[in-house]
């Protein structure tokens, strides 16, 4: 008797390892044909080929057993570099994306997180920007965590390895069972601390300014690039809030050195604060462009000055509601793989589950301080 396979989830583990059909099929030692029957469910494999499709894939045998035991909608996905991402480069953090949402479900039946509350939807990305300022008490003062900030308003976030180039970051706003959160991840590769900033920052106008009213993968390409410019329009009205910023830099706008020596002030890369001085009317055209001139001689583009010297955070809410779960035995003699198998009818990967929890394979922190949530009281 032939043992359960869900072809649905032999293409997710393919795609999530970067594999073509024909690149698995010659890993495995079989025709990409039968590959795509498998994944069709027009055929199942053999015992033996079976064993293979595990090892090549690295994703436990229980992975493809099953089916998915809860709902889940996808209400599009914002990428940074959606125009010039491929698809391939995309479908690994797709799926990191789909089950930091369910794991997000599962910790909430145990612990308190912070709650997404919605704002006020503002079409003009630099009234949404003073809006949010407003509305989560920053007043004009620099914000020294964005990351942090998202965490304690409720957004889901992780540090995974896109293995791309051209994703700095991502957000999404999806449902699990009926329930809604907005997922954010970081690549961990392409971000000093100050580019994280912005890159969150262009994260948080997607879902004020466009989660609610575009699929962006409907988008034409002109459409998607307009999206983008307001998206950038809101991080930089939100990072550098006009009659601050403008106080600092008045009377040194053409002074490079000068933009350098704010960054540890606000927080924000020099190549931000010449944008938003572009933004403000405090600079002209021209001298925007010998300032960028100026940057890219000083070999700025890649990295600039001091970006080494500020610790790039993590986040912490997963890795804190895992702890939890362990000091309070929930999580012990059944492991979260365990767990989520019986609740969501899903085995996944160790690699995977380190990735979006922010803790290692093997070595997990007993540090409870400052926890950003707490157990669910009866």
């Amino acid at each position: 008797m032939s043992m359960p396979f869900n072809g649905e989830r032999l293409k997710e583990a393919r795609r999530f390892r970067q594999l073509s059909i024909p690149q698995l099929a010659e890993k495995v030692d079989i025709s990409k044909q039968m590959i795509s029957k498998y994944e069709h469910g027009d055929a199942q494999p053999s015992p033996k080929t079976y064993q293979k499709l595990v090892l090549a894939l690295g994703f436990p045998l229980g992975f493809f057993q099953q089916g998915d035991e809860f709902s889940y909608d996808d209400l599009g996905t914002f990428y940074r570099s959606r125009l010039s991402s491929t698809q391939s480069e995309k479908k690994p953090s797709e799926l990191l994306k789909k089950y930091l949402a369910v794991l997000a479900n599962f910790f909430e039946s145990y612990v308190d997180f912070p709650v997404l509350k919605e704002l006020s939807h503002i079409e003009d990305p630099i009234a949404s920007a003073e809006l949010l300022r407003k509305e989560w008490d920053l007043g004009n003062s620099p914000i020294p965590n964005v990351l942090h900030l998202l965490e304690i308003h409720g957004f889901q976030l992780a540090t995974i390895n896109s293995n791309s180039e051209k994703v700095d970051a991502f957000g999404s706003q999806t449902k699990v069972n009926g329930k809604d959160y907005y997922c954010i991840l970081i690549d961990q590769d392409n971000n000093s601390f100050y580019r994280q900033q912005f890159s969150l920052a262009h994260e948080l106008g997607h879902w004020v300014l466009h989660s609610k009213s575009i699929n962006p993968q409907e988008l034409e390409p002109q459409e998607y690039r307009e999206m983008e410019n307001q998206a950038n329009i809101f991080a930089s009205n939100l990072l550098l809030p006009e009659e601050a910023f403008s106080n600092d830099i008045r009377g040194y706008e053409d002074d490079l050195d000068a933009y350098l020596k704010l960054k540890s002030k606000w927080k924000v890369s020099a190549a931000s604060m010449v944008y938003r001085s572009k933004g403000l009317g405090l600079i002209s055209s021209n001298q925007y462009l010998r300032l960028q001139k100026r940057m890219s001689s000083r070999g700025w583009r890649k990295s600039e000055p001091f970006d080494s010297v500020h610790s790039i955070p993590k986040p912490t809410i997963m890795k804190q509601a895992y702890e939890l779960l362990v000091q309070a035995n929930i999580i012990g003699n059944n492991t979260l793989a365990e767990l989520l198998n019986r609740q969501y009818g899903i085995i996944l990967p160790n690699d995977i589950l380190a990735e979006l929890l922010g803790i290692s394979l093997d070595v997990l922190s007993d540090s409870n301080k400052g926890k950003i949530v707490q157990m669910k009281k009866n």
